[in-house]
């Protein structure tokens, strides 16, 4: 299967609509960054690091691209930018599910077991730190 229909090659955007597909992919990607840093985990920054690669082939490799670097082999760099266009579309749908899942659903670890689970065998409980004050304070 070829991606050349007679001669003219899928996606071939005026420099008009590049320009726009270009701005939207960064405006997006912007945004993206954006609300990561203030409401994402670690899943969502991996979904936005995976757009952030991709959208560049997928902005940058386009008619006058081709036919200026890849003249003699256009067929896999268009299917390459097609397929660059999809992950980055399918890549905001999953960010954005997961992210509206973090939003509304935080994962929630108590801090009691949080503390254990980061400290191990050295955690002490508030209430055992607040005796021992009490008893220090009692004693001087």
């Amino acid at each position: 299967m070829s991606l050349v229909i007679n001669g003219t090659p899928i996606l071939n955007f005026s420099p008009k609509a590049e320009k726009r597909l270009r701005f939207s992919a960064l405006a997006v990607c912007i945004s993206m960054i954006v609300v990561d840093h203030y409401y994402g985990n670690i899943f969502t920054t991996t979904a936005l690091l995976l757009y952030a690669m991709f959208v560049f082939p997928a902005i940058y490799l386009n008619r006058n691209v081709q036919l200026k670097y890849f003249s003699h082999a256009q067929d896999p760099i268009i299917a390459f930018r097609i397929m660059s266009l999809l992950i980055c579309a399918a890549l905001v749908v999953v960010w954005t599910v997961a992210i509206i899942d973090h939003v509304l659903n935080p994962p929630v670890f108590p801090k009691e077991e949080r503390l254990k689970e980061l400290m191990g065998e050295h955690y002490e409980s508030s209430q055992a730190m607040t005796q021992a004050r009490l008893f220090m304070d009692d004693s001087a």
